[in-house]
């Protein structure tokens, strides 16, 4: 089986009617291995027999001549085009995100009420999301909270007493792009369950529905940045430079502002775990 980029390189070689061709490794083995081409310098030359021979070794080993696999492709996808269904790279799982309903209530999708157990979640590709009768999105940033969403209380306005609750995501599972997506498609106002730094605002603050950010209320956060304990230097320190600029020059009614004055106040912040350790409840800060 021939790596993706020797593969590539291949087909480049027979669709086009240049004889010469930049040398690589893979593609110099191949030549050594099949006695095809002729090695000069930094290129190797394929005359018109040379050509029909690799043709005829990548369609003996069921490779497509003509048409290229890229990451967009599924891995059954590519198999239409050679036996190899990782070429190209790409996710394993795109256009998924990873949903539920807050507390225990159920997650209302398609015009279906889905009760889900605790520190569960639907993963499912967004084209099969038609509607959803929830009033709101939370938009959690780190897993641990989202898993054990059903632990965390939040004192939210009527308007927003029934949302639904999405993982903001990692390279792995509800990857950003597909969030962003997903957003975009059901139109909900966002509500940020992020950690309270600098980093935490700068990722949500142009997203576009954003209501609010979930935090503890203005006394329970004044503790949390007085004890050593919960409060965290390192992460504003860490991240103050690249943030700084966008956050100052939010609108004074930006739903972060405020948030972001008692971070830069405190130089200091404060990770969302530390809320569900504490059994904190979440207001919403607008």
């Amino acid at each position: 089986m021939f790596n993706h980029r020797l593969l590539e390189k291949l087909k480049t070689i027979v669709n086009r009617d240049e004889e010469r061709f930049g040398q690589t490794v893979a593609l110099t083995e191949f030549c050594k291995d099949f006695h095809i081409g002729k090695i000069k310098g930094k290129s190797v030359f394929f005359s018109g027999d040379d050509k029909e021979q690799i043709k005829k070794i990548l369609t003996n080993k069921g490779y497509s001549l003509d048409v290229s696999v890229d990451s967009s492709m599924s891995r059954v996808e590519k198999l239409n085009y050679g036996p190899n269904e990782k070429a190209g790279g790409g996710s394993l799982k795109r256009n998924r995100v990873s949903i539920k309903a807050s507390g225990n209530k159920p997650l209302l999708l398609n015009g279906e009420a889905i009760q889900l157990p605790a520190m569960s979640h639907l993963d499912i590709d967004i084209s099969q999301v038609n509607n959803t009768q929830h009033n709101a999105v939370i938009l959690v940033e780190n897993y641990e909270n989202f898993n054990r969403f059903s632990e965390t209380e939040m004192l939210l306005p009527a308007n927003f007493d029934n949302p639904m609750v999405v993982y903001r995501g990692d390279k792995n599972e509800s990857r950003l792009d597909a969030v962003l997506s997903f957003l975009d498609l059901i139109k909900l106002p966002v509500l940020a369950a992020v950690d309270i730094d600098p980093y935490g605002l700068v990722n949500v603050m142009g997203i576009s529905g954003l209501s609010g950010v979930l935090a503890p209320d203005n006394g329970a956060l004044d503790e949390l940045f007085l004890s050593p304990k919960t409060s965290r230097v390192d992460l504003y320190e860490r991240h103050y430079l690249s943030c700084h600029s966008s956050l100052d020059s939010l609108p004074e009614k930006h739903v972060c502002k405020n948030l972001w004055r008692i971070i830069k106040a405190n130089k200091a912040g404060i990770v969302q775990e530390q809320f569900l350790a504490l059994r904190l409840p979440l207001v919403l800060w607008e």
